[in-house]
């Protein structure tokens, strides 16, 4: 019987530790986004223009003003390019 009290605090504190972190989370606006996050995982990896860009080629690649779309920094264009076919 002299574990009940401890047990009512632990309890209490516990709970009372779970409110502090929910009212965080709420003034910190981290529920405000769950609707999008959740839809998240059914997103396409790349996006439509992305992958056309991506399909041109270097020439494409250097500008990449024709699909308003910016180069990736970390792709590095081809060395030598293929010849044009005719």
């Amino acid at each position: 019987m002299n574990v009940v009290p401890l047990l009512v605090l632990c309890s209490l504190v516990l709970a009372g530790l779970g409110v502090v972190v929910f009212l965080y989370g709420v003034r910190n606006h981290d529920f405000e986004h769950a609707d999008r996050l959740s839809l998240l995982p059914l997103e396409d990896d790349d996006p439509p223009q992305a992958k056309v860009a991506r399909d041109h080629g270097a020439a494409h690649e250097k500008t990449g003003h024709e699909s308003g779309l910016t180069p990736d920094p970390g792709r590095r264009p081809d060395p030598d390019p293929p010849p044009p076919s005719r």
